[in-house]
């Protein structure tokens, strides 16, 4: 065969190994923009979860599916502000650990670094809002306003596989007993009946009760337990982008709606603490005013009482359910006492901590906050009927 011919022959051959790579690599770019294209959708899609022990106002089910409450409302909040889908997924507690390792979740939320077994797997949000855990007993049970008052091997009424950083220890060494329940509402209701005399809540968990069933049996006392910030936790090994998320939390934050999602479920809550040190024990609703209107100059057992208080809607709060009065008649009596050298108006704090710190540090100090800023260096001298149950 001349070399004229055998390239002729060869033609052919070359065109179709041509025309094959062309098509292979058309073929390789459109599966690598299809996963790229599946990539951003499936970035564009935030999924979470629902634990099934969470409570209102945390979470309100129907059906099975959580479709209103704090912790739904918040992360829906942070989808939409993201242009992003919710996905949300119905886990029991003890499986949500599985899905963060197995890659299944995006984002979780009623979280804190002390109630995971390993923080350092999450980028975290910053504080949220806080949240206070109280031992609350039924109205018969003894008043305990320290722990060591409960007997050892006391039962207390807890949540499956949830950690209380205030109590485990006690929990280990036989002092206190868990009696574990699938969720806190379940815990509250066996308060009620008396199967379990007292109990460990959330104290927003615990109002939201008291608001559905005014007849409850619940005494008028809560022991602080913890204080703890909420956050939300972006695991590391999530497919969104942890700056992407905890950037929305920070807008979020800086908006004004977190406070509003939190509001909207769970209204101010005043309670009068004191530090946990004092030795007053518990005070009347008549000396509370008595001490707040100038009445009343000095605490039961001795010593001039130093008022404080907190500003915005928790202020309006107590003035209305415990002083009876409104702003307008408060300033008038207090500028009363003030140019009669009797006393003077309270001092007001514009954050929960600087009114603990200021609490702790001075003698005879008396002030309300709400509930949910209890810590254990406060204690509470008394609490106010919830409207939803006072006496007609």
């Amino acid at each position: 065969m001349s070399p004229a011919t055998a390239r002729t022959a060869r033609k052919p051959l070359g065109y179709k190994a041509f025309a094959w790579l062309w098509l292979l690599s058309l073929a390789l770019l459109a599966a690598a923009g299809m996963a790229e294209a599946q990539s951003r959708a499936e970035q564009r899609v935030l999924r979470v979860p629902a634990v099934q022990s969470w409570s209102a106002p945390y979470a309100l089910y129907r059906d099975g599916a959580p479709v209103a409450g704090i912790n739904h409302d918040i992360v829906q909040a942070l989808a939409e502000h993201l242009g992003m889908s919710l996905q949300t997924l119905v886990l029991p507690r003890t499986r949500v650990d599985a899905a963060v390792a197995a890659g299944e979740l995006d984002l979780r939320c009623h979280l804190s670094p002390d109630w995971v077994r390993a923080p350092e797997a999450y980028s975290w949000s910053p504080p949220l809002f806080e949240l206070a855990t109280v031992l609350v007993g039924h109205e018969s049970a003894v008043p305990v306003s320290h722990l060591d008052q409960l007997h050892r091997g006391q039962t207390v009424g807890t949540v499956l596989g949830f950690v209380y950083p205030g109590l485990e220890e006690r929990f280990s060494d036989g002092r206190l007993r868990r009696d574990d329940t699938f969720a806190v509402d379940r815990n509250l209701q066996k308060l009620k009946l008396i199967r379990s005399p007292y109990a460990v809540a959330d104290t927003r968990e615990i109002a939201w009760h008291l608001r559905q069933d005014p007849g409850h049996q619940f005494a008028a006392w809560r022991l602080p337990i913890t204080r703890t910030d909420y956050r939300c936790a972006v695991p590391r090994n999530g497919r969104i982008e942890a700056s992407l998320l905890l950037a929305g939390f920070e807008r979020l934050l800086a908006s004004g709606q977190i406070e509003r999602i939190v509001r909207n479920y769970s209204p101010p809550q005043p309670v009068l603490v004191m530090a946990a040190n004092s030795a007053v024990q518990q005070l009347s609703r008549q000396q509370i005013s008595a001490l707040f209107l100038g009445e009343m100059l000095e605490l039961p057992g001795g010593g001039r009482a130093v008022l404080g208080s907190l500003g915005g809607a928790l202020r309006q709060e107590f003035f209305s359910q415990v002083l009876e009065k409104d702003a307008a008649q408060l300033k008038a009596i207090w500028s009363r006492m003030t140019f009669s050298g009797r006393g003077r108006a309270p001092r007001e704090f514009s954050t929960a901590a600087a009114l603990r710190a200021w609490l702790v540090s001075t003698p005879n100090a008396l002030a309300f906050l709400d509930s949910s800023s209890l810590d254990p260096t406060l204690k509470v001298v008394y609490m106010p009927t919830p409207p939803s149950a006072a006496s007609p």
